[in-house]
């Protein structure tokens, strides 16, 4: 995992709030504010956060179905933010997603065989017995039989729609596929199944992932690094096992000591939170936990931290190690090494 796939350098998107004729202002919510991170060729890269903190909205910016404000998305060294056209349909194909609701993401009036083949159609790579062919096939790979190509989403669980979905993604090879909460609204029962068909195809067709999940368990079985998100801020990046291991960001270990224990009674610390999640339109000056942590200081209600670095591949962005000295690209927030 030594070429980076997809990088991100300084993201921003804000949503303009309508004028009120009670304040008289008009504000924006900062719903991704100067993000940076990136993504390797086969890895898993991880991102949590509590639901509000822009993860979704940040896989929507990088797929290009909401447009940014301000940074750039580079795939495969190409900016997709200055795509427009054929160049940026081009690259869609090689970037696909895993909605949240598999209950909303198929269209009800078109057959699963319409819903999978779409893409081909879409981008010219096959039709007639060719299309049918390569969706057959899919089904296939995804655990569906193959003549369930003629019936319509109301006729499957939520499982094997979310099945389907994933069959649609992988339609045309591509490079990254975004999942945003893919699991979430299944059962628990069928989340495994689901996760494990990830892991499957990922090992069969090279997939990179950005597996977006507010459930922590699930995100450490299937990253191999991972992000952490509060209020529109990445606040800390490492390797799973040594986030999971080692957290540094009191946020960090906050999301971390809510994870049930196998035994209660092995003396876990249960870290809780004070007070409410400050409002994306008028976020804390300095960090944007500051209000919440116990262990903040006075410089972090003024200053922002810059990310430093605290160990191999993990990097935080918290006044607690300035000491340690800044980390490489600091500025650009979270890279790797």
């Amino acid at each position: 995992m030594n070429d980076i796939l997809l990088d991100v350098k300084r993201l921003k998107k804000y949503y303009p709030l309508q004028k009120s004729w009670l304040s008289g202002r008009r504000g924006h919510v900062k719903a991704v504010d100067d993000v940076s991170f990136s993504i390797y060729k086969g890895e898993t890269f991880g991102l949590v956060g509590e639901s509000g903190c822009g993860k979704s909205t940040l896989s929507r910016v990088i797929m290009r179905l909401t447009d940014a404000d301000e940074g750039e998305i580079r795939f495969e060294d190409q900016d997709l933010l200055k795509m427009k056209g054929g160049a940026l349909r081009r690259h869609r194909a090689k970037l696909q997603m895993v909605f949240q609701k598999p209950f909303e993401s198929l269209n009800p009036r078109k057959t699963v065989g319409q819903i999978i083949g779409a893409p081909f159609e879409i981008h010219g790579v096959a039709s007639g017995s060719d299309k049918d062919k390569r969706v057959k096939r899919l089904l296939e790979l995804v655990g569906l039989p193959s003549q369930y190509a003629d019936r319509y989403p109301h006729e499957f669980s939520g499982g094997q729609r979310q099945r389907i979905g994933i069959a649609r993604a992988i339609a045309l090879n591509p490079k990254l596929v975004v999942c945003d909460e893919a699991v979430s609204a299944l059962d628990v029962s069928i989340q495994s199944q689901i996760l494990n068909l990830l892991n499957d195809l990922q090992r069969e067709f090279g997939l990179t992932y950005l597996f977006i999940s507010h459930n922590l368990s699930v995100v450490q079985h299937m990253s191999n690094r991972i992000g952490v998100m509060y209020l529109g801020k990445m606040v800390e990046i490492a390797d799973a096992d040594e986030l999971y291991a080692n957290a540094r960001h009191p946020y960090t270990k906050a999301l971390l000591s809510a994870i049930p224990a196998p035994d209660p009674d092995a003396g876990k610390e249960r870290i809780i939170l004070t007070g409410d999640v400050p409002s994306p339109v008028n976020p804390p000056q300095g960090c944007r936990f500051c209000t919440r942590c116990r262990d903040a200081m006075p410089i972090c209600s003024e200053v922002a931290p810059e990310f430093v670095r605290v160990g191999d591949n993990h990097e935080v962005a918290c006044h607690l190690y300035a000491n340690d000295g800044p980390a490489s690209g600091s500025v650009e927030g979270g890279r790797a090494p």
